[in-house]
């Protein structure tokens, strides 16, 4: 009887191993079609991205060759009202500087630019800030640098 019993049981259960591993299987096909239907979109996504910045950039030149010729024709007054950065006389007195950036550790200016003119320093600091330009925030002149390294027993 036993055999019996255990010859239903294998033939019976058979049938349904076979079904249980065939839904797995369909629903491992399915988990990775709507994965790849998930990488098809972002994809989608990301071209649709790249085309409008690609366009985007194109228009770029047109507008900037706008925004260069209006600067250009601005008054000193306009220049200075629209400064992101310092202009100051440089300090031998023989012309005009642009500070475009600061140290982090002392408030150093660094990266000064010098011009013959205060016009064209503001020039300039103007072009700077219609290309968007940004100053790192994280950059420290050497004598900051090694003075803090030397309050840290560093050097």
């Amino acid at each position: 009887m036993m055999k019996i019993g255990s010859a239903w049981f294998h033939q019976w259960t058979r049938p349904r191993r076979e079904e249980f591993s065939h839904d797995s299987e369909v629903c491992g096909l399915r988990e990775k079609l709507e994965k790849s239907q998930r990488d098809v979109n972002y994809l989608k996504f990301q071209l649709t991205k790249t085309r409008a910045d690609k366009f985007e950039l194109e228009q770029r030149p047109a507008e900037m060759r706008d925004i260069i010729a209006a600067i250009l024709n601005e008054t000193d007054e306009q220049l200075k009202s629209e400064l992101r950065f310092h202009v100051q006389e440089a300090e031998a007195g023989t012309g005009w500087d642009v500070v475009t950036d600061h140290c982090c550790l002392g408030g150093c200016d660094m990266n000064v630019r010098a011009f013959r003119t205060e016009r064209d320093a503001l020039l300039f600091a103007r072009l700077l800030k219609a290309v968007d330009y940004r100053p790192s925030h994280n950059i420290a002149c050497p004598a900051c640098y090694e003075e803090h390294m030397k309050g840290r027993n560093c050097l």
